[in-house]
């Protein structure tokens, strides 16, 4: 049995668009409750011991949007699913953290304009990665689209979010960051796209060969 999702560059209507809007709040819903208020950052330098900035974007926050958006575009072909997935996920999460927690990110990141440039930044980059690759199988789209997408966040947030926050990223960190990068990034894309195979089956059986 070939089971792979016939992807193409179809436009989505408004109810795909809108489970798109719901996997993305679900999402950060998800993220909210197991990474509260500063369980990322201790879990990243003071228990794992990894330097930064950019730990917690690499390893965690920009691996876990990535699962999201890539089952929302695996679920059915259409372009615009990643996008509206990532703005949706970054947008809840915002407004989780300001009611629960009472305020955004100390340091400027969670809630501000550019985070939420560069999540919808990470979404459009994987949105490119599917098209240059739709030739290539689902499992190859997922982890190149997941591994490109997560690099352009960390890229993005140490080029412009940090240098207002934290400050410049120590040159020595660079290497072992770019590589938790790219593989967490790769792992949570093959991990979404295996999640929405099942799903896929469910709610859209005809985009599937046997």
């Amino acid at each position: 049995m070939v089971w792979y999702p016939r992807m193409n560059l179809d436009r989505i209507n408004i109810r795909e668009a809108m489970t798109c809007a719901v996997l993305g709040a679900g999402g950060a819903v998800v993220f909210q409750f197991v990474f509260p208020g500063g369980a990322i950052s201790t879990l990243m330098h003071q228990v794992l011991h990894l330097p930064g900035p950019g730990a917690g974007i690499a390893v965690i926050i920009g691996p876990f949007a990535i699962m999201i958006a890539t089952i929302a575009c695996f679920l059915k072909p259409g372009a615009g699913r990643a996008f509206i997935a990532s703005l949706t996920f970054v947008l809840m999460q915002i407004l989780l953290s300001k009611l629960l927690v009472g305020s955004s990110n100390s340091k400027g990141m969670l809630g501000s304009p550019l985070f939420i440039a560069a999540v919808s930044i990470m979404g459009l980059m994987m949105e490119l990665s599917l098209i240059l690759t739709r030739k290539l199988g689902p499992v190859w789209r997922s982890i190149i689209a997941g591994s490109s997408a997560n690099v352009a966040l960390l890229v993005f947030c140490w080029t412009v979010i940090f240098p207002r926050t934290n400050g410049w990223i120590q040159l020595g960190s660079i290497p072992i960051l770019m590589g938790l990068c790219l593989v967490f990034g790769l792992f949570f894309g093959y991990l979404g796209w295996l999640i929405s195979r099942p799903l896929s089956k469910v709610l859209a059986p005809q985009q599937y060969k046997e």
